[in-house]
């Protein structure tokens, strides 16, 4: 009867069959000595590069930058990232000057010699200290005294004294009053003097600031200046031959000027009752 595949029995030639097909497979099938188990044993067709094709710098460097030292080319192969920052050398003036944190190590000179430019800061900070130390101590007193000084002039200084506070005049010439210790006390009066007691009766200089100055003539009124002027300011016009006067604000009509003439002979005695 016939049936589907699936219904059908397997006989000693079909088994036979199968054998041979899974001999024929196996055959085909690599040996798993044969089978790489590096990729040194493949073939790089696609051309990929391995850790030694790896040209130098061409992987970033995680190694913080140095501050300073020492310079040297280095050893590392790694690249440098473009935004890395170095640290803060504390041993150098910063970019804004500030010189806070620099310390330097020096020693005083030899002998005195005046800081130049082009001078290391150790040597000029050793001239200023060689200077410092030749100063000695009395540069540095608020005053000085008589025992700060050399001997020789300590020794001048008290006959000096000396003779000064022992001193007697004797000069016939003068006076003894002068010669005395306590000179005398004299009144106003007795050497000429205004006494102070009247000195309200003289008048001040503020007392006479107001006095009439007379400064000139100008041609007509419209001519008298009006600038730079001083209340007391006086001047003619030749025009009226009047004087006006500087009030501080205008100018004031003082009066014109006139000429007194002389009595004559015969004025004279008439007056006196002469009759010739």
């Amino acid at each position: 009867m016939a049936g589907t595949t699936m219904d059908k029995p397997l006989d000693g030639a079909g088994l036979s069959v199968v054998n041979g097909i899974i001999n024929d497979r196996l055959n085909k099938k690599a040996n798993s000595a044969d089978i790489p188990t590096k990729t040194s044993q493949l073939a790089n067709d696609s051309g990929y590069i391995t850790g030694a094709d790896v040209p130098e710098g061409a992987a970033a460097s995680a190694t913080v930058p140095k501050m300073d030292g020492t310079a040297a080319a280095g050893t590392e192969t790694a690249f440098a990232r473009g935004d890395h920052v170095h640290p803060t050398d504390t041993t150098r003036l910063s970019a804004n000057g500030d010189g806070s944190t620099v310390t330097v190590s020096f020693n005083a000179a030899a002998e005195r010699a005046g800081v130049q430019s082009g001078d290391t800061l150790a040597a000029a900070m050793g001239k200023i200290a060689r200077y410092l130390s030749d100063l000695g101590g009395l540069a540095y007193k608020d005053a000085v005294g008589v025992t700060d000084v050399d001997a020789a002039v300590k020794s001048s200084l008290n006959k000096a004294n000396s003779a000064l506070q022992s001193y007697t005049e004797t000069d016939p010439t003068v006076p003894a009053w002068a010669k005395a210790s306590t000179k005398p006390a004299y009144t106003a009066t007795e050497v000429g003097a205004v006494p102070l007691a009247m000195a309200d009766s003289f008048a001040k200089k503020s007392d006479i600031a107001g006095v009439y100055i007379y400064r000139g003539s100008v041609a007509s009124y419209d001519a008298l200046p009006t600038e730079s002027l001083t209340a007391g300011d006086v001047y003619n016009v030749e025009e009226t031959d009047m004087n006006y006067g500087w009030t501080g604000a205008a100018w004031d009509p003082l009066g014109s000027m006139f000429q007194l003439d002389p009595l004559t002979e015969s004025d004279i005695k008439a007056i006196m009752g002469v009759t010739e």
